[in-house]
């Protein structure tokens, strides 16, 4: 009799091995990409391309001018980065067809804006 008690005990860590075999094998992996994914998000890796074109956005922007206006009239930037320190400093960079604005803001106010004319390049992805 106690061969028969101990047979669902031991189909129960039978089964327990192959869950922690199998999420030894596919947690690591899982992890890496989801790193991979958030490090490409910070790179810029495959912005989108915005409507428009950018002398048109150029024209609506001029340094002095808030980050919330920034935001009204040009729209939603492609990528953007931010640091802390004394003072907060930011990069948005608007991807159009037709060339790339670059934003630069200090404190929540545009300090600098640069263009660059000619299709964006962006970088994709390498993993599937």
């Amino acid at each position: 009799m106690p061969s028969e008690r101990a047979r669902p005990l031991l189909y129960a860590l039978i089964a327990a091995a192959i869950v922690i075999a199998v999420a030894a094998f596919w947690l690591p992996r899982w992890w890496e990409n989801r790193e991979y994914r958030r490090a490409e998000k910070i790179a810029g890796i495959g912005s989108p391309v915005l409507p428009g074109k950018a002398a048109d956005a150029r024209t609506k922007v001029d340094p002095g001018l808030a980050a919330a206006k920034v935001t009204e009239a040009v729209g939603k930037p492609s990528f953007q980065v931010r640091t802390e320190g004394a003072s907060s400093h930011e990069i948005w960079k608007y991807y159009f067809a037709d060339g790339t604005m670059t934003v630069n803001l200090t404190d929540g106010y545009v300090a600098r804006i640069s263009m660059e004319f000619g299709p964006p390049k962006i970088r994709q992805s390498r993993r599937p």
